[in-house]
């Protein structure tokens, strides 16, 4: 474990901001959305869904992209 200033499981190419990921549980897709603080700290975590296709969770997910100020 290389990184020892590094907490939880956000990936590291995640920034200061709001991100969105595709989350597959079971026979279900959902969206994941959290807002990240500059110490990388997740706030404000969503789980929108089930879907039922990754397809689908992915446009969803674009879809909150494109709603970013």
């Amino acid at each position: 474990m290389g990184d020892e200033g590094r907490v939880g499981i956000t990936p590291k190419s995640w920034t200061a901001e709001r991100h969105h990921g595709v989350l597959h549980l079971g026979k279900r897709w959902y969206v994941v959305s959290a807002e990240l603080d500059e110490h990388g700290q997740a706030h404000g975590v969503r789980l929108d869904g089930p879907y039922t296709d990754r397809a689908e969770a992915e446009d969803r997910a674009k879809g909150f992209d494109s709603s970013k100020p």
